[in-house]
């Protein structure tokens, strides 16, 4: 494991040094299994390194070797008697020798149930009593309707089932909310039957699409974007992109609450979309973006029915376009690191 040992304070984000080692503005240092997003400035020999943490410099060894410019996720697994960091990943270094193919599926549990019936005896049997109920709950959720009036809470299950979460559940010590996730269940499964290729590749296809959400969760330093997977078998792609508040954000003198999201999917009949939304005072806007004028013009030939179904806040606009994107492809970007790139080029 590549650790990380600070030879100089981290500061809670956003604080200066002339804070003092007070802290007397009720910030919290980093605490246990926390994530932090670190940027290697020097490399001063024998190990040491000079590296910015939320805007703060400090020096810390490693055995690692880190070169200035890289840009590191660091989970903090210490923090007495001296805080240690441990690198969770440096790139995309994770994903190397994958196929950009199977981070391009869905989380469907589909392929991997249909591969559990090709198995004998049955693998779900030979799991903990745990995953299995956590595996057949899952797939039976994903059968689910979502048209009824139940359909948000039921999205909301899948959602925070995944396991998105697991490192740090497990950093922190709740090991009984992390083995009640779907990533804990794959991982046995993945464990467990290696050897059986076709539920193994299912398997793995899973955890891969499940781990690119995570870290493109760790990309974004989950301080202005949050990116929940849509775990929904009739979308061949799809995430939610929540963008959170910004303080100081004020009209008249008054905060002004606006919420920003958009839907990024790619589905059988209508290819890419991205569906942008925002809501303020004033009601809300949506711009539907396709990647052809005949699927926008499509889409825009069932307005009323979705205007219709917008009864609790007044729709305010009503826009289309026809500048969608690979919903991946965009995630991929999320991703990679400016300047960086998924090919290595070094010889």
């Amino acid at each position: 494991m590549d650790t990380i040992n600070p030879l100089s304070a981290i500061l809670p984000v956003g604080a200066t040094a002339s804070q003092g080692r007070g802290h007397s503005h009720g910030q919290q240092l980093p605490a246990a299994g926390q994530i932090l997003k670190a940027v290697v400035l020097e490399a001063n020999g024998e190990n040491r390194f000079v590296l910015d943490i939320g805007g703060n410099r400090l020096t810390a060894s490693s055995e690692a070797k880190l070169t200035p410019g890289q840009i590191l996720q660091l989970q903090v697994t210490k923090t007495e008697p001296h805080i240690e960091l441990k690198i969770v990943t440096n790139t995309l270094n994770r994903f190397a020798g994958r196929s950009l193919t199977l981070l391009g599926n869905n989380i469907d549990l589909g392929e991997l149930f249909t591969a559990v019936r090709n198995v004998s005896p049955p693998p779900l049997q030979l799991l903990t009593p745990t995953s299995s109920s956590v595996l057949e709950n899952f797939f039976s959720l994903q059968q689910s309707s979502l048209g009824e009036k139940d359909g948000g809470a039921i999205l909301k299950q899948l959602i925070d089932s995944l396991g998105l979460n697991l490192e740090h559940l497990l950093a922190r010590g709740d090991k009984q909310a992390a083995i009640h996730t779907l990533k804990a269940a794959l991982l046995e499964m993945a464990h467990s039957f290696s050897s059986a290729e076709q539920l193994a590749e299912a398997t793995q296809k899973v955890l891969t699409t499940l781990e690119l959400f995570q870290f493109a969760q760790l990309q974004t330093g989950s301080i202005s974007q949050f990116i929940f997977p849509l775990p929904l078998p009739f979308i061949e792609q799809g995430y939610l992109i929540i963008e959170q508040e910004k303080e100081g954000n004020e009209k008249g003198g008054s905060k002004a609450e606006e919420n920003h999201f958009s839907l990024h999917l790619t589905m059988s009949d209508l290819g890419n979309l991205r569906i942008n939304f925002l809501r303020n005072a004033e009601g809300l806007f949506i711009r539907f973006h396709a990647d052809s004028q005949e699927k926008a013009d499509f889409i825009a030939t069932h307005g009323g029915e979705l205007k219709a179904a917008i009864s609790n806040i007044p729709l305010i606009s009503l826009a289309f376009s026809t500048d969608a994107s690979d919903p991946i492809s965009d995630l991929i970007r999320q991703i990679t690191p400016e300047g960086s790139s998924m090919l290595d080029t070094k010889v």
